[in-house]
């Protein structure tokens, strides 16, 4: 940037400046709060499927881990397993279950607490 592009006092380019500078700190306060309600309690798509996978995991780790034990200390290789499989996969899809209806109570929860929208929001 030269000497000439800079704004001078009193030549009336100080008020755009300050527009675009009072303009930035509001993108970035709204940007800010939007981030701050995801945080505060929101949630995403991301944080939702790492959720539900990782408790599809956990179930169906707990519940082979429990048949491989069974099975080696009754000497029932692999019954005991493949039916501790079918409840793990059985007990996996009950949280998916459980979870999304969790998830959808909230969503209405906090949509019924925000009220209805206003007119210039139900136009589109």
């Amino acid at each position: 940037m030269t000497d000439g592009d800079e704004p001078r006092p009193g030549d009336g380019s100080g008020g755009r400046l300050e527009a675009r500078i009072s303009a930035a700190r509001k993108r970035r306060d709204d940007g800010r709060r939007r981030v701050g309600s995801l945080a505060g309690g929101g949630t995403n798509g991301l944080a939702v499927g790492l959720r539900i996978a990782s408790e599809m995991v956990a179930a169906l780790a707990v519940s082979i881990g429990i048949g491989l034990l069974l099975d080696t200390w009754l000497g029932t290789k692999p019954w005991l397993m493949l039916l501790f499989v079918v409840l793990g996969v059985m007990t996996a899809f009950y949280n998916v279950v459980r979870t999304a209806k969790e998830l959808e109570r909230r969503r209405k929860a906090e949509k019924a607490q925000a009220g209805p929208p206003a007119a210039d929001e139900r136009r589109g």
